[in-house]
């Protein structure tokens, strides 16, 4: 095993971790508008289905709803207790809405996982593996909602 990985670092704090990396990119959850753009150019570029989704969306107000639901899933992680936006949020996501199977929520994590690589100056496997941790009880949620 490589000296450094994810699992010989079993005694890290992923939520400390997480915490860090945060702050690095967007400090106390202000806007990051180049980190916002870079998640949407690769989360575009990564299907069709994606690009067809979004063709008629007006993305100035996308990009404020990407930094709000992103605080909306953090806020899950921490509390998992689902608020009334990420309720609404899962509901416009789901087949009676917008129809976006959770399949895409994968791409949606990777095309985030990428941004974060290219916004942390500190970006680490262990800090990819703390924004998964974090990030995934509000996807699973917003999946299991479809």
């Amino acid at each position: 095993m490589k000296a450094g990985t994810a699992l010989e670092q079993a005694a890290a704090n992923y939520d400390d971790v997480f915490d860090a990396s945060f702050e690095r990119i967007l400090g106390m959850g202000a806007y990051n508008p180049g980190f916002i753009s870079d998640f949407y150019a690769d989360f575009l570029a990564a299907s069709p289905f994606v690009r067809e989704r979004f063709a008629h969306t007006d993305m100035s107000a996308q990009r404020t709803m990407l930094h709000d639901s992103l605080l909306m899933l953090l806020e899950f992680n921490r509390t998992r207790s689902p608020g009334t936006h990420l309720r609404r949020l899962a509901e416009v996501h789901s087949r009676r809405g917008q129809d976006i199977p959770p399949e895409f929520y994968d791409l949606w994590l990777e095309s985030l996982v990428k941004a974060v690589a290219m916004h942390d100056p500190e970006f680490s496997p262990d800090v990819e593996l703390a924004w998964r941790l974090a990030l995934a009880p509000g996807i699973t949620f917003m999946g299991f909602c479809y």
